[in-house]
């Protein structure tokens, strides 16, 4: 998940977005990954108090690519054990809503990679977000405060 892409705001007039609503947020699978790793204690607070505050709100907002992404980390580098791993999913999974990944995402995520010259999977994350109304994205891996496809990204861990 490469930093790339133009300057702030590009795509910001997205005919296809779905109107965001402010305080909805979307969760990049990294920002998941961080709630379960140990190894970065900071980063760990972090992620457990937004997705936290994110349940309690009812605001939060994952896609079956984020629970993928997450099972693959961390259980490869993470070496967290399969079963443990099974449990976090399904935790995420019965806590926040979670969008499934259709044909109309996937060409969604097409043109926003074509535009922004971000990754297919990034710009999949971004597709999904702005689908289901959400004004942000947290993640670590994009361009923090640039908007995308009607939803603004920001890196929680940024000081």
């Amino acid at each position: 998940m490469a930093k790339n892409g133009p300057g702030k705001n590009f795509m910001k007039d997205k005919t296809t977005a779905v109107k965001a609503e402010e305080g909805k947020v979307f969760f990049d699978s990294n920002i998941l990954v961080y709630y379960a790793d140990e190894n970065d204690a900071r980063k760990q607070k972090i992620a457990v108090t937004l997705i936290k505050d994110a349940i309690a709100s009812g605001n939060g907002m994952i896609s079956t690519q984020c629970l993928q992404e997450f099972y693959n980390v961390i259980t490869t580098k993470l070496r967290c054990d399969k079963d443990k791993a099974k449990e976090l999913v399904k935790m995420f999974a019965d806590n926040l809503p979670v969008a499934t990944i259709s044909v109309p995402l996937i060409l969604s995520a097409v043109d926003i990679s074509i535009k922004s010259q971000f990754s297919f999977w990034d710009s999949l994350i971004l597709s999904a977000a702005s689908d289901t109304g959400c004004a942000t994205v947290y993640s670590e891996d994009l361009n923090d405060q640039q908007i995308i496809a009607g939803a603004k990204i920001q890196n929680p861990f940024a000081a």
